[in-house]
């Protein structure tokens, strides 16, 4: 029984040249669409950027298992790392003409029109030619040579390593120049065979190359005259796919015997057996079938056959749903037809060997006939018995809807009323079973009840009945399973934990001893020695469940169905199917696949991961269980949803895992080797123990760097203040200075003895005037010592009484000028307090004062580039001479203002950006004589 694929059902293409096995279990297909690979499930499609044309040929596995193939443009591809890669473009020498080509270790020979191409494996150049070529196919080669056909038809042998030439048989082939010159050859058990045949597939020849001879081999009237494409030899067995069908042969001696044939309607191009036994056939425009087992042989298409039943060990009988009864052959072939006017549906037949008689059941006709006097013995006034069971002679026991009866054709006697499925009459216990309504009923020899049969202490609801030669009566349930019943007790039952394929149970028959069982899931075979079950199923190529009847002949099983007759053999049907191996066949992380490894390392944010796998071999993905375990996260092993050939987690923690995958045939409890993949889960680094830690230790670090910093801040802002405070201290302290340079005694003095010398003189106007402006500017000193700072206009009113005093001191010989800008704002600009008037006094004290006229003393005020600048210009005797009387007197008085201003200018330019500077120059005439003093002062402005 064969299964079609075509693109109804996913195949990629209908018309096929060629087809492989490789040494993995893949099946590749070469066809008009391209190249395939079957894995067991889907078909993927393989091809090269600079291949032109789509289709390919010539399928062939080199050294390493490597797949190599050909097209009509020359160009020659083979597989490596699941890659096409081109070895050899040969457009230009080929005109595309489709070259056969052999493979050797170290070379790729091609058959090109006149001669044979050698081209290196390293080098890929053409090293050699081997020309007086004959034949259309490339040679063989065996024992280091290559056998070839030349013009003459003669077979040659060339040396690989010496290309030297010769006779390859002792004596040529006497007609061989009325051969076909249309050539192929074929390697075999026996040898190489030599095909030769014209293109119209006629006058077909073969020859087997054996011991230096070409001896001829006679072909059978199936292969004389029909195109064969390809021979090749499974078990013993020669399988020729031709134009009309496979056609499987055996080689005996010289003689080709046919053994039997496939789709005699189809163009088949190629026969592979793979790993499992299943057949593929490949045809040319019809897609692939498929033949799971070639003991299961389909004999006859007649889907109506509902009931067969033996009559010799090499014929049987059939009736069917329109009323047909008829004799057939083990092969399925009618041997003769009853008329019995009858076009209702046949319900039972029952042949009795020692009387010849059959007992013939429909829905309207309930008939006893004499097979070998053909003819009706009686008419029975029931019909539609559901079951007819022999007894001895001629009395059978019968179960109809209305009761259940024995007796012959004359009469019959009611047993039970009930209403009755099945029953039979045990010739070891001499009783009855009857299946009725009411459950197994037994009967005693002659038919008086005796009990109700029970199991688990509940009736047994049964619709079929057989007895085993060893007496043993056996009992399909609806939902226990089968029944071993010894008498009266159940002894045995057969279950889904003992290895019944289902609990739905069609059919039982006894075979001898054994039994054979028909569930919703398989045909079953049970030796009730071993205790084992042989199963066949549509995996091997049992395409129905429904089976309405069995029949044993002796090695051979027969059976009908819904589909027609099939019959086996039951020493071969049951395949010895191994334990499948899984392959993971893609990764796929984060929904892009991933090239296959061993181990992956995921971060845990991006660790969805699925896994894909398949087992090689046809419909793999409906007879194989899965089952995954991810050890270090849970060691049990989880099951794969049915028809589910792949694992996906969604995330996972993390850790190291290991995912095992194993695979096992739903027919036993056997497993496959186990396939790892390491799985290595990272936290986050945001979550890993490393980084927690440095982020605590940086926390930590902050904290304290955050108090130091502040502890240094407080102790800087500290130091600042204590700074801040020293400076105000010595600012205090310069001002105090500076007060006291400005109230000092001789200044004191020389104002008193004015005010005394005005008394004096009755001048008392004048006293009390010099006295008032006296008053003034020490209270003015007094209340500028109290601030840091002060505005410029106060600056210039104490300046004006100051240098009214010191007019008056110097008996009106000193002539000063303070200028002042219109565009200084007087109110608002600040100054240090006491600042301006020590170096005016000192411009008074030192520069002019040892002058003895025209005392000139000039103080201006100007505003520029943001500064405020004082210029205090005096025509004095110069700070050289100045000097020179300061180291002369003993006495001589210190300047506590020029010192505490300098140290002021440093103390305040402390705080500031921008600094105050102080210029002192160093006036002098054309002869570079000394005309006096400036002393600039540059106060930036504050904004």
């Amino acid at each position: 029984m064969s299964i079609h694929l075509t693109e109804a059902n996913g195949l990629p293409d209908i018309e096929f040249y060629d087809s492989i096995e490789d040494t993995e279990g893949y099946i590749w297909l070469a066809g008009n669409k391209g190249l395939f690979r079957y894995d067991g499930k889907e078909f993927k499609v393989y091809s090269h950027s600079e291949k032109r044309g789509r289709s390919f040929f010539n399928l062939k596995l080199d050294e390493k298992g490597r797949l190599w193939f050909t097209n009509i443009a020359g160009q020659y591809f083979y597989i490596e790392n699941d890659n096409v890669i081109l070895f050899k473009d040969l457009q230009e020498i080929l005109n595309g003409k489709l070259s056969d080509y052999l493979i050797t270790e170290n070379y790729l020979l091609i058959y090109s029109l006149r001669s044979t191409l050698w081209i290196d494996r390293k080098t890929k150049k053409i090293v050699h030619e081997t020309e007086n070529l004959g034949g259309t196919s490339i040679g063989f080669v065996q024992n280091n040579h290559y056998y070839f056909l030349n013009f003459k038809k003669e077979l040659l042998s060339q040396d690989i390593e010496t290309k030297e030439i010769e006779p390859a048989v002792k004596q040529q082939y006497p007609d061989r120049e009325s051969l076909p010159g249309f050539t192929r050859f074929h390697k075999t058990s026996k040898g190489y065979v030599v095909l030769f045949q014209d293109k119209t597939g006629e006058k077909n020849s073969l020859f087997l190359y054996k011991n230096k001879q070409l001896i001829a081999i006679k072909l059978p009237e199936a292969l004389l005259n029909n195109t064969i494409f390809t021979i090749q030899e499974y078990d013993d067995k020669l399988y020729f796919s031709t134009k009309k069908g496979v056609v499987v042969t055996q080689h005996i001696k010289n003689k080709i015997r046919v053994i039997s044939s496939y789709l005699k309607n189809y163009f088949t191009t190629e026969v592979i057996k793979d790993f499992q036994q299943n057949l593929w056939i490949t045809t040319l425009n019809n897609g692939i079938f498929i033949i799971p087992n070639e003991s299961l042989q389909l004999i006859n298409t007649d889907k109506k056959t509902n009931v067969i039943e033996k009559y010799t060990d090499s014929t049987f009988f059939t009736g069917n749903k329109n009323g047909t009864l008829s004799i057939l052959s083990l092969d399925g072939d009618v041997k003769e037809t009853f008329n019995f006017t009858d076009v209702s549906e046949i319900q039972t037949l029952n042949y009795n060997p020692n009387t010849d008689i059959l007992y013939y059941n429909s829905d309207e006709k309930n008939i006893r006939y004499h097979v070998g006097q053909k003819k009706i013995i009686s008419f029975d006034n029931f019909n539609a018995a559901k079951s007819i069971s022999h007894i001895k002679n001629d009395f059978y026991l019968k179960s109809f809807a209305h009761g259940t009866f024995y007796g012959n054709g004359k009469e019959a006697i009611k047993i039970s009323d009930k209403r009755s499925y099945e029953s039979i009459y045990s010739k070891k216990y001499k009783k009855a079973y009857v299946a009725t309504t009411n459950g197994l009923l037994l009967y005693d020899s002659i038919f008086n009840f005796e009990k109700s049969i029970s199991f688990n202490n509940k009736p047994i609801y049964t619709f079929d009945i057989e007895e085993a030669s060893n007496g043993s009566i056996w009992v399909a349930t609806y939902d226990n399973g089968v029944l071993n019943i010894k008498d009266d007790k159940v002894v045995e039952v057969l279950s889904l934990k003992n290895g019944l394929a289902s609990k739905a149970i069609n059919k039982i028959k006894t075979d001898g001893e054994h039994l054979w069982i028909v569930t919703d899931n398989g045909f079953q075979h049970y030796n009730t020695t071993t205790k084992t079950f042989k199963t066949i199923n549509k995996r091997d190529g049992l395409l129905s469940y429904n089976i309405n009847s069995i029949e044993t002949f002796g090695n051979d099983v027969l059976f009908s169905s819904n589909i027609g007759l099939f019959r086996f053999d039951k020493r071969t049907v049951f395949k010895d199917w191994e334990t499948p191996e899984v392959y993971i066949t893609a990764t796929i992380l984060e929904e892009k696949e991933v090239p296959l490894k061993s181990t992956y390392t995921l971060k845990q944010q991006e660790s969805e991961i699925e896994i894909r796998f398949n087992s090689k071999g046809f419909q793999s993905d409906t007879f194989v269980a899965y089952e995954y375990q991810l050890k270090g996260f849970n060691d049990s092993w989880n099951s794969v949803d049915k028809g589910q050939q792949h694992v996906k987690f969604n995330t996972l923690p993390a850790g190291k895992f290991t995912f095992n995958l194993r695979a096992r045939n739903l027919r036993d409890q056997n497993y496959s080797a186990v396939k790892s993949l390491q799985l290595n889960v990272t936290l986050p680094f945001y979550k890993q123990a490393w980084f927690l830690i440095c982020i605590m230790l940086a926390i930590l670090a902050i904290v304290i760097l955050y108090f130091r910093r502040k502890i240094r801040i407080r102790e800087k802002q500290k130091n600042k203040e204590l700074q801040q405070l020293e400076i105000d201290k010595q600012l205090v302290n310069l001002r105090l200075e500076n007060l006291r340079s400005q109230m000092n005694p001789h200044f004191i003095f020389n104002a008193l003895n004015s005010i005394q010398e005005y008394i004096v003189l009755n001048q008392q106007n004048l006293a009390s005037t010099y006295l008032v402006k006296f008053s003034r500017l020490i209270r003015t000193y007094l209340e500028q010592s109290q601030e840091k700072e002060i505005t410029l206009d106060q600056e210039l009113k104490a300046l004006h009484l100051y240098l009214e005093l010191e007019k008056v001191r110097f008996e009106e010989e000193l002539t000063y000028e303070i200028l002042v800008d219109k565009n200084l704002a007087l109110e608002t600009i600040k100054i240090p307090s006491l600042f301006i008037q020590p170096y005016i006094e000192n411009a008074i004290k030192h520069g002019l004062h040892h002058k003895i006229s025209n005392r000139k003393l000039e103080v201006s005020f100007q505003k520029q580039n943001e500064q405020l600048i004082c210029n205090i210009t005096d025509n004095g005797i110069g700070r050289e001479a100045a000097q020179k009387l300061k180291n002369s007197q003993i006495n001589y008085y210190k300047s506590f203002a020029t010192r505490a201003n300098t140290e002021r200018v440093e103390l305040i330019n402390k705080d500031r950006l921008q600094k105050i500077e102080v210029i002192i120059s160093d006036l002098t005439d054309e002869k570079q004589q000394p005309t006096g003093t400036c002393v600039s002062i540059r106060i930036p402005l504050k904004k």
